[in-house]
């Protein structure tokens, strides 16, 4: 069996278990950015734990040689978040994506600086598939529409995290190893007394990442890396 993680990955969200894959426009850029020749064997993914080998058979065309599943973790990260300004938002959905975060919801508060429109979505998205294929990791994560605490807060978890300085330690609330955790990390400003009310009143517990004050791309990406290190 041929390893999934040899070749170099392409994205095919419509990726057939056998006969000919067809990549977009953007992908089949990608194999001539590679300088890929005819016959060079490829992995193929669809961002829900389909992997394929493939061999490239024309531009933008691959003859699939074999699938895998990958089966989805049993332990699952659910970041909600405040938006960064500029490229610091991009740079965050990156590294979430490649610590293998499940779902992103960029989050609407008081203090909210950043409230990107529709239209960066689409472009959000891109940078999650480009991040996955970095890593190769199977699994996109789901990115939300810009929500509220109280729509967040739907989504279902073992353990609600509130990330704040004065907060237990993160290590100690991580150590029994839940299997879903539902994060909250808030914009520049902090969360408002009625947002953090409202959080603690749903369950969620003050959780720290230590002394510094960090950034909100800072805390979302420790808070991946320290949930990796318990699942």
């Amino acid at each position: 069996m041929t390893q999934i993680t040899d070749q170099s990955w392409f994205y095919a969200p419509e990726l057939p278990k056998q006969g000919e894959a067809a990549l977009d426009a953007e992908e089949t850029r990608h194999t001539k950015a590679q300088r890929l020749e005819p016959q060079a064997k490829v992995s193929l993914f669809n961002g829900k734990g389909q992997v394929a080998i493939g061999s490239l058979i024309g531009e933008g065309k691959v003859t699939i040689l074999e699938t895998h599943e990958v089966p989805r973790s049993e332990f699952s990260l659910i970041v909600a978040v405040a938006v960064p300004k500029g490229d610091r938002a991009d740079w965050m959905l990156q590294k979430l994506a490649e610590l293998g975060a499940t779902t992103i919801i960029p989050l609407k508060t008081q203090h909210s600086v950043v409230l990107p429109r529709e239209t960066k979505q689409e472009r959000w998205q891109r940078i999650l598939v480009e991040a996955c294929k970095q890593s190769k990791q199977a699994w996109l994560p789901e990115l939300k529409p810009l929500s509220t605490i109280t729509e967040a807060l739907q989504h279902k978890a073992d353990l609600k995290l509130l990330l704040d300085q004065n907060g237990k330690p993160l290590a100690g609330l991580l150590q029994d190893r839940p299997k879903t955790v539902l994060g909250f990390i808030g914009p520049e400003g902090g969360f408002t007394d009625d947002e953090k009310k409202q959080l603690e009143t749903a369950g969620c517990v003050q959780a720290s990442l230590g002394k510094p004050i960090l950034r909100i791309e800072t805390a979302a990406i420790a808070l991946a890396a320290a949930h990796n290190l318990f699942k």
